[in-house]
């Protein structure tokens, strides 16, 4: 049975205004048999029609339990009711100062090995990577320059050009924090990004190095032959796993470093929970977010794999990066990033990217990610109430967003 022919609730959390909002969906028009009832201990929804039956629990504790919602005189005969309810006296609004990066450096566990996690193949062994150690955000070296060019108590000439900004820029690399410099792998190291784990290539075992698909590839990276003319040219290989053949993720040639995606990878962490690509790209939106100010991102398949997901790209804005949301068919209460969302070609994604009027920041996936990406928020889009999936030529998606346990 389709949820177009079957009986759905809707419940979000509105916290800013302490109340939750309540939508019920039927496959036909409301009439004396429709009834929904609210729980006495305020926490689940039950709602009747006809012969049908449906409940979920709601996202946060309600107040007025053990009550039959009333149904307005102009929702009779309607096929879409909705109420407000007040959220309860006791209950805490959910807060926003939690880990919202999926696996963070003090949540993994040191020394713990790193495993292909669709077949289990270990591919950074126990004690490897003796220690975790986050890394910085993506403006980090332009802003420790401009903190020792401009901090109060370093009184030097603020001269950028000729020997003296020569030098200024020959002391921050020394540092190493100059806006040229890296991060590059180190032994015994694993470094934690927003998506990724970060290891040196000594570190690593059971990957396959390729340029393109896993049949083109090699165990070992110095056995791989490109044509002369793109030696150069080349930034990174693919790294699959030897045993399965997933991608587990990518070798930056530049930092001589084997980057692992962390929704292809299991490991020990404090949470008990293994992250999937919509907390991954949910924990990087709101980083985005909090960087650029912007609310809107384009979504594009990193181009070596584009042919996969038929050259899709997303346009995303986000509307509201912490909700809670239950549904009749995702029952439980779900942490989530509300936002609409477009696909668009990659051709006319770039043509945007390349306009100076874009008000859109850029994010990469590979195209196998991203075209998950698409059916999550697909199926999230039919969990609303009709009335609420689109908006102009935008459709209403649910990011799943990671909360860290334990």
């Amino acid at each position: 049975m389709g949820l177009s022919d079957s009986l759905v609730l809707y419940a979000e959390l509105l916290a800013n205004i302490r109340q939750i909002s309540l939508a019920a969906s039927l496959p036909s028009a409301s009439d004396a048999s429709t009834q929904v009832a609210l729980s006495s201990d305020c926490r689940t929804v039950q709602l009747r029609h006809r012969n049908d039956c449906s409940q979920l629990t709601l996202p946060a504790k309600a107040s007025l339990g053990g009550t039959l919602l009333p149904i307005q005189d102009k929702q009779k005969g309607a096929t879409t009711l909705t109420w407000r309810l007040p959220l309860d006296a006791s209950s805490a609004s959910p807060s926003s100062s939690g880990d919202l990066i999926p696996w963070s450096a003090s949540d993994l566990h040191p020394g713990s090995g790193v495993a292909c996690r669709q077949c289990g193949t270990e591919v950074v062994p126990s004690l490897s990577a003796k220690v975790w150690k986050d890394l910085p955000s993506e403006n980090w070296a332009e802003m420790m320059e401009f903190w020792h060019c401009h901090k109060p108590d370093h009184h030097h000439h603020h001269n950028h050009g000729g020997d003296s900004g020569r030098a200024d820029e020959e002391s921050l690399a020394s540092r190493g924090y100059g806006a040229s410099s890296v991060i590059s792998a180190q032994e015994g190291v694993g470094f934690v990004d927003l998506t990724t784990l970060l290891f040196a290539e000594k570190d690593c075992r059971n990957i396959v190095f390729s340029l393109g698909s896993y049949e083109q590839g090699s165990t070992d990276r110095q056995n791989l032959e490109f044509p002369d003319s793109t030696t150069a040219q080349i930034r990174s290989l693919n790294i699959f796993c030897s045993s399965c053949r997933a991608q587990l993720g990518f070798f930056n040639v530049r930092t001589a470093a084997v980057t692992l995606l962390k929704w292809q990878i299991s490991c020990k962490a404090t949470s008990g929970a293994a992250p999937g690509i919509t907390q991954c790209l949910g924990a990087t939106l709101i980083s985005t977010i909090s960087r650029s100010g912007s609310s809107k991102s384009l979504i594009s398949p990193i181009p070596e794999t584009a042919q996969e997901t038929d050259d899709k790209a997303i346009h995303v804005w986000v509307l509201n990066s912490s909700i809670v949301y239950s549904s009749s068919d995702a029952p439980q209460p779900t942490p989530a990033i509300k936002l609409l969302y477009r696909p668009i070609g990659v051709k006319e994604a770039d043509k945007m990217l390349e306009a100076v009027t874009c008000d859109a920041q850029e994010i990469n996936l590979p195209a196998q990610a991203l075209g998950e990406v698409i059916r999550h928020l697909d199926r999230s889009n039919v969990l609303l109430p009709p009335s609420e999936r689109m908006f102009k030529q935008w459709k209403v998606g649910l990011l799943t967003r990671w909360e860290a346990k334990g």
